[in-house]
């Protein structure tokens, strides 16, 4: 893992986080949850693995990145100018020596940063190869969640933190939710009033590439990803009856990054 912070053309520093392969012509922008931020790899060994290259920008208030410049209004909309203006750097910065950011870009989201996964590769348009939306939250969902009064317990991402059938991965949740702390509520109250814009079936509709949709068996969590997938022009949906699907079948998302949706 190897992190970074990089100064963007709206004038933010955002904190940059990439797992994987660092050499891999196949990027994968990924969505953190909220409260959240870059670093938690759901299988370190899977993702070692994989040919592909991982990348988070920290959202604005967490961990390394600058809060919101308000006016105007945090948005989803907003961020995802800011992660095409980093992929845009990337192309230029690689173009200066002669050489290729990247071959192709995914988009994954996972749980209230499907939201902005949603506007990132609706952003993209064709440029995106894929997009995986791993429990995909409505905006009604994600203003619940992020109000609720445990929204830091770690038992909001895995219900049972003493379930090590994935090694490690309560200890990587936690440390994940602590960096993201950094500033305190800052990252939180920027997500609070993002979710209030109402532009997920906007970016769904514009979104070009495959999707995959992974949730659980929860009614509302069932309800949400089939909302998802309404709006969008391929998708399919699986269910899971696992606690944390991202980590249960993370090597299923590989896959479908790597190959599947080619």
């Amino acid at each position: 893992m190897s992190e970074r912070a990089m100064r963007l053309a709206s004038g933010r520093q955002t904190g940059v986080t990439v797992l994987g392969d660092p050499a891999a012509s196949r990027w994968v922008m990924f969505c953190h949850p909220a409260p959240g931020c870059g670093g938690f790899d759901p299988d370190p060994l899977a993702t070692a693995r994989s040919g592909l290259k991982l990348i988070t920008l920290d959202r604005p208030g967490y961990a390394a990145s600058d809060p919101w410049a308000i006016p105007p209004q945090p948005s989803p909309l907003r961020w995802a100018l800011d992660a095409d203006d980093f992929l845009a750097r990337c192309r230029t910065d690689a173009e200066s020596i002669g050489l290729r950011a990247y071959e192709e870009v995914a988009v994954l989201g996972w749980r209230e940063g499907c939201v902005y996964a949603a506007a990132l590769a609706a952003r993209l348009g064709r440029q995106a190869s894929a997009l995986v939306l791993v429990e995909p939250m409505t905006l009604r969902l994600a203003a619940r969640s992020l109000r609720a009064d445990d929204v830091w317990d770690a038992r909001r991402f895995m219900p049972d933190p003493d379930d090590d059938t994935i090694v490690g991965l309560s200890s990587r949740v936690e440390r994940m939710l602590a960096t993201a702390a950094m500033q305190g509520d800052a990252g939180l109250d920027g997500d609070r009033e993002a979710v209030k814009q109402r532009v997920v079936k906007e970016s769904l509709r514009a979104v070009r590439a495959p999707a995959l949709i992974l949730t659980g068996t929860d009614k509302r969590m069932r309800r949400a990803a089939h909302a998802y997938a309404r709006q969008l022009q391929e998708a399919r949906v699986a269910l899971t009856d696992a606690e944390v699907p991202i980590a249960a079948h993370w090597g299923r998302v590989l896959a479908y990054l790597e190959e599947d949706a080619r």
